[in-house]
């Protein structure tokens, strides 16, 4: 009786050492797939936190210059929406950070119909409209991008991107608020006028 209970006692504890050190391999595993999809997207969000604020610091000229039309034209050309590479397992990730990574892109081509709704509307020469829904969709882009590339560092352990002569990050900042403080200013401008029109009638 005594060599029965000893030996069920030894497959038990075999079978809960096997179970365990399968456990631990796959924990492993996944842990090295979340780093590895972790360096790919956050590398891929960083180059487009950069694209984003060159897109915000155009101001149409070329040098200084108009174009031959004395019009000004976009220098620089807009990044798409991130596309993540093939070869990530998203499912090692927290459902959370996932979520946020997947829809981020979706959100950015959203706001591209918003933008090119925009040009329609600009006015030549300048195309005022068009510069600044640029500009204030693509602050929030990079900025946006700049905080997941942040939460993925932060979770996973990566090395952050480093700049030494240039931070996009606050250029984006600084930008998106001028805009919105230029806004703001022209809503008070315009309900000032509807104010005075409707008091004179």
């Amino acid at each position: 009786m005594t060599e029965a209970i000893f030996g069920l006692l030894g497959v038990l504890i075999g079978a809960g050492l096997t179970w365990f050190q399968t456990y631990w391999l796959n924990r492993q595993e996944r842990n090295r797939s979340a780093r590895y999809l972790a360096i790919r997207v956050a590398c891929l969000l960083d180059k487009y936190v950069e694209d984003c604020a060159a897109v915000v610091k155009d101001d149409g000229l070329s040098f200084g210059q108009r174009n031959s039309e004395g019009y000004l034209e976009p220098q620089v050309k807009a990044p798409s929406a991130p596309v993540y590479p093939d070869d990530i397992d998203w499912k090692s990730i927290d459902h959370e950070m996932m979520y946020k990574l997947l829809s981020f892109p979706s959100d950015v081509e959203g706001a591209e119909g918003i933008i090119r709704a925009a040009w329609d509307l600009a006015n030549p020469p300048d195309f005022e409209e068009w510069f600044e829904e640029r500009a204030f969709w693509h602050a929030q882009f990079g900025l946006a991008a700049f905080k997941l590339a942040e939460e993925l560092s932060n979770e996973y352990g990566i090395q952050k991107k480093t700049y030494k002569n240039w931070d996009p990050v606050a250029d984006l900042g600084k930008e998106l608020d001028a805009i919105r403080v230029s806004r703001e200013k022209r809503f008070e401008a315009h309900r000032d006028f509807l104010n005075k029109m409707q008091g004179a009638a």
